[in-house]
């Protein structure tokens, strides 16, 4: 995706919408805004790669779940009903938040995306749709569907040899976790989705740069590209140190007053996260190419570094929120 003109817009336009979300106080202004969103960003998503049959697909499923928001909003007003408490409400924020069981959309989405766009559906799509869940629905309803998401999102995972659809299993994952965290404190959330998106980012980008769309070609990539990859992947999971393990341990500090059973998910979640991305990444990690092939550059090289650096702050991160 370049940056000329049109797509500069179409970014101020989409960070303005995510914006307008998070400052307003009814759920009107946060529908259009959420409209305004998803309009922004077909253009984008169509010039960044011609995707027309997928674009279309994914402004049909959007559309479909607004649609079943605002008439779940309608009927709820009209028979003086609690709106937290409707079925159709939840069934439309699932689809729009990609989870479980109205999760399909997402990676046959991105599968089709740039890396680029990926990112973006991974980070600043998921705000939105994610302030709607935890305004719009009860938590003890959305147990069921967290546990889905949380359990089966690496089971599936484990069966993909696509990147692009093992990271949209990633994000079916954790979404459920973005949502619990922003239940539970405004800060937490800002704290996860910043450590989340920043690993997410740091990781597609290594994934772009190695030009790594499937899984057997990790096998031809350097140790250093294969441990930051595998690092990142770890931390994403939760897996201790890592700096993912340290926000999951807050929000899963702070979700055992709400209830016992989110905590256990996570750590389930978890395990059953770091067994994949080990089946996954273990038999590259055995075959050594460094003798046939050297890094292209010392970008790639620093890249990698500082993925490992940022993924391995977990231990001093833990250290000084223990000592304040």
């Amino acid at each position: 995706m370049k940056m000329n003109s049109s797509n500069i817009m179409f970014m101020m336009v989409l960070t303005m919408s995510v914006i307008m979300s998070m400052s307003s106080n009814n759920f009107m202004t946060t529908w259009i805004s959420m409209e305004i969103n998803l309009i922004t960003f077909m253009p984008m998503m169509k010039k960044s790669n011609k995707m027309n049959e997928q674009s279309m697909k994914y402004l049909i499923i959007q559309s479909v779940a607004s649609s079943i928001m605002m008439a779940s909003m309608i009927i709820n007003s009209i028979i003086n009903h609690p709106i937290n408490e409707s079925i159709m409400m939840m069934s439309g924020v699932l689809t729009k938040v990609g989870m479980m069981p109205f999760h399909l959309w997402l990676p046959m989405t991105m599968q089709m995306m740039s890396w680029k766009m990926c990112m973006m559906m991974m980070t600043l799509q998921k705000i939105i749709p994610t302030m709607m869940t935890t305004q719009m629905t009860n938590i003890k309803m959305m147990i069921m569907p967290m546990m889905m998401s949380m359990m089966m999102g690496p089971i599936v995972g484990m069966k993909q040899t696509s990147m692009k659809k093992l990271m949209a299993y990633s994000s079916i994952t954790n979404s459920p976790i973005m949502i619990v965290s922003l239940h539970t404190s405004k800060q937490q959330f800002i704290m996860f989705f910043t450590m989340y998106s920043m690993i997410n980012i740091m990781m597609m980008k290594l994934m772009e740069s190695n030009n790594i769309l499937f899984l057997n070609q990790m096998n031809s990539q350097t140790s250093m590209t294969k441990m930051s990859m595998m690092i990142s992947a770890f931390s994403m999971s939760g897996m201790p140190p890592t700096t993912g393990f340290l926000i999951k341990w807050m929000i899963m500090k702070s979700s055992m007053e709400m209830s016992i059973i989110i905590p256990m998910m996570m750590i389930s979640s978890s395990v059953m996260s770091t067994f994949m991305y080990l089946n996954m990444f273990l038999p590259s990690m055995t075959k050594s190419t460094e003798s046939k092939m050297k890094y292209k550059n010392k970008k790639m090289k620093k890249e990698s570094i500082m993925v490992m650096t940022m993924n391995t702050m977990g231990i001093p991160m833990m250290m000084l929120t223990n000592l304040n």
